[in-house]
């Protein structure tokens, strides 16, 4: 009898011993034998990136073997987003008491997650798109997954798009009618064929853009190449309208003017807030370190309030105002990127400030936003926050950010940009080392509500 799966509310298996408490050290052999990085892929597994299981003098990412070899136990693969590899976690533990050899990766062996190589506003057709996602993907123009229809889920079952966007009103060849706003919305029709009850749909409408990303790609012309514009986010869509179903995304990273959308011979209507404003580059802004981070204060939970609280609760609220701000987190992260080449390029290490990357404009799953790293090459998984606050103004951070400080913890930082100003020359931060629920405290301020609880009528 298969074991009962049991998911959590933030879609992990719970009691993952107990669940392939039947894997033996067979099934992980019989994985082993006949692995490969592309059937991994099918179920959101990549390499590896502190640890490696050794068997017969190969390395294995070994999530991936866990995950994979689960289909002998429970009858289907484990997908990478239901469990946790790493140390001190069930996943280390039952391959380990399998017999099975995990040791971390020396310092130049370690590299991060790879990704899709895709950067934004290059150009690319159809079939370069298909090989970033999908390398040697068998690719026929005018047909199959990748040579007609405008809505990829790669990988396959995995909840993560690709949207190929043809922008203008419905023509011979493209009976839809997507408009992208001057202020980065896109207003997307999905395929006729699609409803609310499509799986499709679904899958769009329950977006959580921390756990699967949703690429753009679009262009003004039918002939042209498409222009990468980064990942979207679930705005609103219509309920009555059907097949197709109306959406409302918005563009993650907006920071295009309206003379680079007519570089990139993009046509695009009117912004959909009134009040929107184009970002203005500023490229005289300089980052500077402050070597001690704020005291810890966390606030008092007592439901009385003292009189010190309640006049800082009536001053500048600087966390609500920061989120607001849709420009702020991109302008600081660009700083930090910045700073990264330029500290990397000073202790001679040009090889390694050429592979600094943004990673946030491609992956919003990673739980970090920039991949740098340290003067001897080991690895610094960086997240921004940024404020207009003082150093001492609390931050939002997801759950798969906390979750990523935990597993990368010797890589993880946070950098906490503070004061900031486009029109101040110098800007400050501090950084965090290591998980975060060692470095701050941690306050819940959201809840997920299930009803149905005693006074459910």
């Amino acid at each position: 009898m298969e074991p009962t799966i049991e998911i959590g509310p933030d879609g992990r298996v719970r009691r993952l011993a107990n669940v392939l408490s039947g894997m033996t050290t067979d099934h992980v052999l019989k994985v082993l034998a006949d692995f490969s990085f592309a059937y991994a892929r099918e179920s959101g597994y990549i390499d590896s990136t502190e640890f490696d299981l050794i068997h017969e003098g190969r390395r294995y990412p070994p999530k991936a073997i866990l995950g994979l070899t689960a289909e002998h136990v429970i009858g289907r693969r484990l997908k990478s987003s239901e469990f946790s590899g790493g140390e001190d976690t069930p996943c280390f533990r039952i391959l380990r008491r399998l017999g099975f050899h995990i040791e971390k990766k020396v310092p130049t062996e370690m590299h991060i997650e790879k990704r899709a190589v895709v950067q934004r506003f290059q150009l690319y057709n159809r079939e370069e798109i298909s090989q970033l996602f999908e390398p040697g993907v068998a690719f026929t123009r005018g047909a199959g997954r990748w040579g007609m229809p405008g809505i990829v889920e790669t990988p396959k079952e995995s909840g993560s798009f690709v949207l190929m966007v043809t922008l203008g009103r419905p023509v011979d060849g493209n009976p839809y009618h997507d408009v992208l706003t001057a202020d980065g919305y896109l207003l997307w029709e999905s395929q006729t064929q699609h409803n609310f009850e499509s799986r499709t749909i679904q899958k769009l409408l329950a977006h959580d853009p921390q756990e699967r990303n949703i690429h753009l790609f679009v262009r003004s012309k039918k002939a042209s190449k498409y222009v990468y514009l980064g990942l979207l986010e679930y705005f609103s869509h219509d309920l009555s309208k059907r097949n197709p179903v109306h959406f409302v995304w918005r563009v993650r990273y907006w920071d295009l003017s309206p003379a680079r959308l007519v570089e990139l011979g993009l046509e695009v209507s009117a912004p959909r807030d009134p009040g929107y404003t184009p970002l203005r580059e500023t490229t005289t802004q300089m980052l500077t370190r402050e070597a001690v981070p704020p005291k810890l204060v966390i606030p008092s939970r007592d439901s009385k309030r003292s009189r010190s609280e309640l006049r800082e609760a009536s001053a500048v609220n600087w966390l609500e105002r920061d989120l607001r701000n849709r420009h702020l987190g991109l302008q600081g992260e660009k700083l930090v990127v910045k700073y990264e080449i330029e500290m990397l390029r000073l202790a001679g290490r040009d090889d390694l400030a050429e592979q600094v990357c943004h990673v946030a404009l491609h992956d919003s799953t990673a739980g970090f936003d920039i991949e740098s790293f340290h003067a001897d090459g080991t690895p610094k998984l960086i997240e921004v926050k940024t404020t207009q606050g003082p150093k001492s103004t609390p931050f939002f951070i997801s759950r798969n950010e906390v979750s990523a400080s935990r597993r990368h913890a010797e890589s993880y930082f946070v950098y906490r940009v503070f004061d900031y100003s486009a029109s101040t020359g110098q800007v400050k931060f501090f950084e965090l080392k290591g998980n975060v629920e060692h470095s701050c405290g941690l306050v819940p301020v959201n809840f997920q509500a299930y009803p149905g609880g005693d006074s459910a009528a």
